[in-house]
């Protein structure tokens, strides 16, 4: 039976409660799953700034979760705060939902684009496209004009926005599958796929899986030329 964690990494609760109703419907019966937030950090996190403050707090949660018998955590942001530190400190399987779904991406369509929250984090992704090695197969980063703490204000319109990026990613940059790069859009993807006859990848719901498929294998993240593990110290 995996024990899974989706820490949500930033100092509020308002993302726990849905993220678990999304999260609870998609793994196997017998699979564990809790969600929690930080004790300290940013609200939300939109900048490299958030991310660079929100990291150490990953870090301490990642270990706490070792030592409380999770056996996969999933960090719940696109920018993936904290991710390798995590995994460096970690006996357990470490995955962020911003790498976990562009390399599924990868999977199912040789083109990809990603819509995100903001047009702050055009350039962050480019670059996070870069440290993956996958910049060639990214054709297409933007972000909406709704902060990630507006997201779920007025859901209906959120959606319009997202159908209309995601028609404009395919016809004129020629995408054929679209990544949701906010964990805030957690729920949208299977509609607007459904609407739009393209592929789109819900993050949080993606890595949740892959967490799960993972545990069950019993598979993680290299130690190789990492650093001695922080969880049983």
């Amino acid at each position: 039976m995996p024990r899974i964690l989706i820490l949500n990494p930033v100092s509020t609760d308002i993302w726990n409660e849905l993220t678990y109703s999304y999260c609870s419907k998609i793994v196997d019966p017998d699979t564990e799953i809790h969600v929690k937030n930080l004790s300290n950090g940013p609200r939300a996190i939109e900048y490299d700034y958030d991310r660079e403050i929100a990291a150490p707090y990953v870090v301490e949660e990642v270990i706490r979760a070792n030592k409380e018998g999770f056996d996969a955590i999933v960090i719940n942001c696109f920018d993936d705060p904290g991710l390798d530190a995590a995994r460096e400190v970690s006996d357990k399987l470490v995955l962020g939902i911003g790498e976990s779904s562009i390399t599924t991406a990868l999977l199912l369509g040789h083109r990809i684009a990603i819509i995100s929250t903001g047009r702050q984090s055009i350039p962050i992704y480019h670059r996070k496209a870069m440290i993956l090695g996958v910049e060639d197969r990214i054709v297409h980063i933007t972000g909406i004009d709704v902060g990630v703490l507006d997201i779920r204000k007025d859901i209906n319109n959120v959606k319009e926005i997202l159908l209309g990026e995601i028609e404009r990613s395919v016809r004129y940059h020629g995408a054929e599958v679209v990544v949701l790069g906010c964990g805030g859009f957690i729920g949208l993807a299977e509609e607007l796929s459904a609407k739009t006859k393209v592929p789109v990848i819900d993050p949080t719901m993606v890595t949740v899986k892959l967490a799960e498929s993972l545990a069950r294998l019993r598979l993680m993240h290299s130690k190789v030329l990492k650093r001695k593990s922080l969880a049983n110290e």
